[in-house]
């Protein structure tokens, strides 16, 4: 008897002991701090929170924060993009499945937009199957998923507003539910058919560990490209309206993103589109006619493939010194290459649009006042900065050199 009694006692105490609301809060707030900054030293706070029955309130705060990114810009893919780059891979693991939780809770799956759903489904084919209890409710908490959320949590109290490309989901039934037609617009079948081509040409030039036939499948579907963007002004320029313009962020990944990014920078200013670098997302958001940025994010693509090859072999070459596979050098290489290929791609586009006559001139004008006028009103306050930097000699030429040797098909154009 004496020991049931002062078990009672002892659980009537931590009952008149347990924290409000603001306590738990603070409690909160310093597991999260050790979690980001201390892991090891976590644990304490981890099992005083699940003690505390917290488990639930930080998952719906996650999830509820998850939906307050939406509104301010953030799509699933964006957002997994940026906990890769702030956080670990356990917990961008866990946000896959918060975000899961998130769609179902607020039933995403029936409101969204096609190019919503199609993240989910790439979510819903790479994680486990997404219950509810993000935390489980065990006798004992669950360290890996306490650390995942807590980390995630600081993620996410954090996070900036990045510039909305697309209806947020407040919108979403305001809107109705969108059509299924890419975003490119009036995709006829010989324009699905050229795009079908270039995806299938540029897929080729990646795959291939011969640098000759990568160029020659890069140069088959930037000139089918160049046509398409041309061939679909001029049709768009018959249509009463006026000039559609669409925002579009493309993910950058690492190593090297800022020197990644430069050469997007290059690729979108010689095609006709307008380009914003986001650190902290590491994306870059490019505005422009849909055709226009389908070009764009396909050309981006093929000359990073084509970059990072002739990197990789500069490094790897008989005559190659320890230094041509330093940081340093291969920055300058992205740098260097980046600044080239864009003056060989403004020739090329010059060209292109010179062979087309002079009734093109002022349908570009009109496109080209167009996406001013977009950008400037999604990005008011932007700024241009310049990084001072020393850069490599060896891997500056190589860089230059590599875009020299790039094949781009002004010569194909018919």
């Amino acid at each position: 008897m004496g020991q049931e009694s002062r078990r009672r006692r002892e659980a009537r105490r931590r009952s008149n002991q347990r924290p409000g609301a603001d306590g738990i809060a603070a409690l909160l707030d310093l597991a999260v701090r050790h979690a980001v900054h201390a892991p090891a030293t976590a644990g304490p706070h981890i099992r005083v929170l699940h003690d505390l029955g917290a488990a639930p309130p930080v998952v719906d705060e996650v999830v509820a924060r998850i939906g307050a990114a939406w509104e301010q810009g953030w799509q699933p893919r964006d957002l997994l993009h940026a906990s890769r780059r702030h956080t670990t891979a356990a917990a961008t693991r866990w946000l896959s499945r918060a975000i899961l939780v998130e769609s179902h809770r607020s039933g995403a799956p029936h409101r969204a937009p096609r190019s919503w759903l199609d993240q989910l489904d790439v979510l819903e084919s790479s994680v486990t199957p997404a219950a509810d209890e993000l935390l489980p409710s065990t006798d004992h908490p669950d360290q890996a998923a306490w650390l995942a959320a807590l980390v995630t949590l600081d993620l996410l109290r954090g996070l900036p507003r990045v510039r909305v490309v697309d209806a947020v989901p407040s919108q979403w039934d305001r809107l109705g539910r969108p059509s299924t037609v890419p975003e490119t617009g009036r995709i006829d079948a010989r324009q699905a058919k050229a795009l079908t081509t270039v995806r299938a040409l540029l897929a080729k030039a990646e795959s291939t560990d011969f640098a000759a036939e990568a160029e020659a499948f890069t140069a088959k579907a930037q000139s089918l490209m160049t046509r398409h963007a041309l061939d679909e002004a001029l049709i768009t320029a018959d249509i009463e309206g006026g000039v559609v313009v669409r925002a579009r962020r493309i993910l950058v990944h690492h190593p090297y993103p800022v020197e990644k990014a430069s050469l997007l920078d290059q690729v979108a200013r010689a095609n006709r589109t307008r380009a914003v670098w986001d650190e902290f997302a590491s994306s870059v958001t490019v505005v422009g006619v849909p055709t226009d940025l389908d070009q764009v994010e396909m050309l981006f693509t093929s000359t990073l493939v084509q970059a990072t090859r002739a990197m990789t072999h500069a490094g790897q070459a008989a005559d190659s010194a320890p230094v041509d596979r330093s940081s340093s050098f291969r920055k300058s290489f992205l740098v260097a290459y980046a600044q080239r290929i864009g003056q060989r791609l403004t020739v090329t586009a010059e060209e292109a649009t010179a062979s087309y006559g002079s009734a093109l001139v002022p349908v570009l004008a009109r496109q080209g006042e167009a996406v001013t006028a977009e950008f400037e009103r999604l990005f008011p306050r932007v700024t241009t900065t310049s990084r001072r930097r020393s850069y490599d000699r060896r891997g500056w030429d190589a860089g230059t050199r590599a875009a020299d040797d790039t094949v781009l098909p002004s010569a194909m154009l018919e």
